[in-house]
């Protein structure tokens, strides 16, 4: 039956029927749409084609450890890429910053003369930079002929008007000057903390914190709107909008109703960019998106630190935010799936691989110049799925390196076989020199249930007197041996590289029948979680996950095996297993009956939360479960079966539960939270820290079985770093942004499996 996907999909490239789209702007997208797909593929599936949608990433530029700034005001960029940051000791400029690598914001010395000068204010105007201070209004463009004598030795607030005209203030006493610096009018407007020019109306807004007045040249000044705790007001093109920020919220006057369903209603400053509104509050900044909702960038994922004092817009489709700790630019690039996809690729090469593993999280020096990659107790499992997705490209493209790629993965998965000297027991990972270290020791099945983390028992290797390998090998394990050998046997292109799979395949397979359904460790014991025989899977309620789990992937390997071996030894086993042992009851039964039991210890363990590490297993073994069904009906059985978990997981929009689901031909798979999905995963993969929870603009639902916070999931850029087995509503999450994940497993391979299944198409750079 092979990897069909008429029982899967087609295993080569396709020619996708395309039907006609209509060409929308790239910067009407907002962030987190995505196109309609319009296409169907010769299966009848939706088909998303590949056109380039906006990317955000951000490089964030620190203030020096040691600087005697302490802090910042404003920032503004002008025609000539220049970007300026106003701080309490001077101009500041960003340096020697990337994606990956860090800035630092230092002293501006483009102009020397500037330096001795007390810079109070700065503002962009006709794409120049112009500067307030004690003495006048001035700038470095139009041929420094911009000069303005203002007279008012307390300067610290000005504004631009039309015609190189300024309102200048001392925070009481307001002077309206002429490019010639005449005074053409002088008031008062005590309390004055900012100055904005309205050009629709040709006014000024004076913003004290009770009032938001206008001055319009040649008339007198009017109370516009009071309120207690105003901090900003910012003047909505095109309209007779004005938004207004408070301590608590935000009106659009001339309505006087209250916002405070916004991330943090302590509101800094607001600026309105190419007809998007953009508020920076006392923790995180956001926009104001077309749909209505917020999209938030807070935390060292975008911004160096939370504390917004300034947003304006930068050079080359970026954002400039000057926080307390520094600035944050965040660029909105165009780019295509596969654009981001050689991204990850070329990451993923250069710090995740370690002997041909895909290392799930390294360790970065801070100057990134360098990983540490260190033994993972699941390196199988993220290598098989790095190795799956290189497969995938290949297919898709015939591109050497992918093939080269999945073959080092082979090889590193393949020695996990090798070190141990047992037929068919393979190593949890393998390592260089490392210590002989045993905490098997008495007790270590509870120490392991109540620490989460498997036993270390790490022995010297079969193969290399200085190499050592991590016994214990555990289910998870398992599937990624097989998902991976499977993705060899059906698309690599070498007959001997498919004779080492198969026989891999077959060792690890015997080993597991031959052994009663166990993995019988060095110990002569079964390991902890290597276990799918009828007296431990049955020996747990009907409704704890591990049972119907540890039925749907046994069936699934077994499967596997008489699929590429015709051993019918294998096909005997599985059908004992369904017709005496109940397993096909056990997998077909519905995920709505499976919940937490207290029968006994074990099982109120692992059954108090929903394991999403259970969800991994189960769709990668469920393509050894559907195409390499035994009978029509048991494949229609185990449709129904995918269909439902997909059911239970479609809040979560995971692509690579989604493609999965695809790969049974089902045409409904949710392609556009899909592609939102890999739209919106984050571009910067380091585990910053993240928080949520205190957001007034979500809505939290109560504890539940599931683990699910909100009713909606967030935006992933919004998000801790999720992985496959990780639960995607977490909201908050500690971290220091030294260590960087792998896209490996997270995102390479869903993206590649869409590209193979015929639901992505090739970019489309148009």
């Amino acid at each position: 039956m092979k990897f069909n996907p008429a029982s899967i999909l087609s295993k080569t490239p396709r020619k996708l029927i395309l039907a006609c789209f209509c060409v929308a702007m790239i910067a009407c997208q907002q962030k987190g749409e995505t196109s309609a797909p319009k296409a169907e593929n010769e299966h009848g599936q939706p088909v998303y084609t590949d056109r380039p949608f906006i990317q955000d990433y951000s490089i964030r530029y620190y203030l020096e450890p040691n600087a005697p700034v302490t802090e910042l005001f404003a920032v503004s960029a002008d025609r000539n890429y220049h970007i300026h940051v106003l701080s309490d000791k001077g101009i500041l400029v960003p340096g020697n910053g990337s994606l990956m690598y860090p800035g630092k914001l230092v002293p501006d010395k483009a102009y020397t003369q500037m330096l001795p000068k007390n810079i109070r204010a700065m503002a962009t105007y006709q794409n120049h930079t112009v500067y307030l201070d004690n003495a006048q209004v001035f700038s470095n463009g139009w041929a420094g002929s911009l000069q303005i004598d203002h007279q008012l030795p307390g300067a610290r607030i000005f504004a631009p008007g039309n015609d190189f005209h300024f309102l200048v203030s001392d925070g009481n006493s307001l002077r309206y000057l002429d490019k010639n610096s005449e005074i053409i009018w002088e008031g008062t407007f005590p309390g004055l903390k900012q100055i904005k020019f309205q050009p629709g109306k040709n006014r000024f807004l004076l913003v004290s914190a009770n009032e938001v007045a206008a001055f319009i040249p040649g008339g007198p000044i009017h109370s516009l709107f009071e309120e207690s705790g105003i901090t900003y007001a910012e003047p909505i093109k095109n309209t007779d909008q004005i938004a207004i920020g408070t301590t608590n919220g935000y009106f659009l006057f001339p309505e006087k109703t209250r916002i405070t369903r916004v991330p943090c209603p302590e509101i800094n400053c607001i600026t309105e960019i190419d007809g998007t509104l953009w508020f920076g509050s006392a923790n995180g900044a956001w926009k104001l998106s077309s749909n209505g909702e917020n999209s938030y960038y807070a935390g060292e994922r975008w911004i160096p630190g939370n504390d917004v004092k300034d947003i304006q817009k930068g050079p080359e489709n970026s954002l400039l935010v000057a926080t307390d700790k520094g600035l944050g630019q965040i660029f909105f690039q165009p780019m295509t799936l596969e654009e981001k996809a050689r991204f990850f690729e070329k990451q993923v090469r250069a710090k995740n691989i370690r002997y041909g593993f895909n290392c799930s999280q390294s360790t970065l020096n801070p100057d990134y110049s360098s990983a540490t990659m260190n033994v993972q107790p699941s390196d199988n499992l993220w290598t098989g799925m790095y190795l799956a997705s290189q497969l995938f490209r290949y297919k898709v493209t015939g591109e050497a390196e992918a093939r080269q790629n999945a073959l080092e993965a082979f090889e590193a998965m393949e020695r996990l076989h090798t070190v141990t000297g047992i037929e068919g027991l393979f190593a949890r990972s393998f390592e260089r020199d490392y210590k002989i270290e045993n905490t098997k020791t008495e007790g270590w099945q509870k120490r392991e249930l109540q620490s989460g983390s498997p036993a270390t028992l790490w022995l010297r290797a079969n193969d290399h007197p200085n190499w050592t390998w991590r016994s214990t090998a555990s289910s998870d394990q398992t599937v990624g041996q097989i998902f991976a050998l499977t993705t060899v046997l059906e698309l690599a292109d070498d007959s001997l590289w498919k004779q080492r799979a198969l026989n891999m395949l077959d060792h690890l397979m015997t080993y597991i029948v031959d052994n009663d359904m166990y993995i019988i460790d060095v110990d002569g014991q079964p390991t902890m979680w290597g276990k799918w025989n009828p007296d431990y899977v049955n020996s747990f309620p009907t409704n704890v996950g591990d049972r119907k789990l540890y039925s749907s992937n046994i069936v699934a390997f077994l499967q596997t095996a008489y699929q590429f071996t015709g051993n019918e030894k294998y096909k005997t086993a599985a059908y004992g297993l369904m017709e005496k042992h109940g397993y096909l009851e056990n997998l077909l039964r519905p995920f709505s009956e499976i919940g937490p039991s207290k029968d006994d210890e074990l099982s109120a363990i692992l059954s108090h939360e929903w394991n999403h590490s259970d969800d991994e297993m189960y769709f990668l073994a469920y393509w050894g479960l559907y195409p390499y069904a035994f009978t029509p009906e048991l494949k229609e059985q185990f449709n129904t079966a995918i269909k439902d978990h997909w059911e239970m997981e479609r809040p979560e929009k995971n692509a690579l539960w989604n493609f999965t689901y695809a790969m049974t031909g089902a045409p409904d798979f949710d392609l556009t939270q899909s592609i939102e999905f890999l739209q919106q995963y984050p571009m910067d993969l380091r585990n910053w820290k993240v928080e949520n929870s205190q957001r007034k603009d979500i809505e939290l639902i109560p504890d539940n079985f599931r683990g699910q916070t909100t009713t909606e999931l967030l935006p992933l850029g919004e998000i801790p770093l999720y992985r496959h087995n990780g639960q995607i509503f977490e909201l908050d999450r500690e971290g220091n942004g030294q260590t960087l994940i792998s896209a490996g497993d997270v995102w390479l391979l869903p993206y590649w499996m869409g590209r193979y299944l015929g639901v992505i198409s090739a970019p489309e750079n148009k």
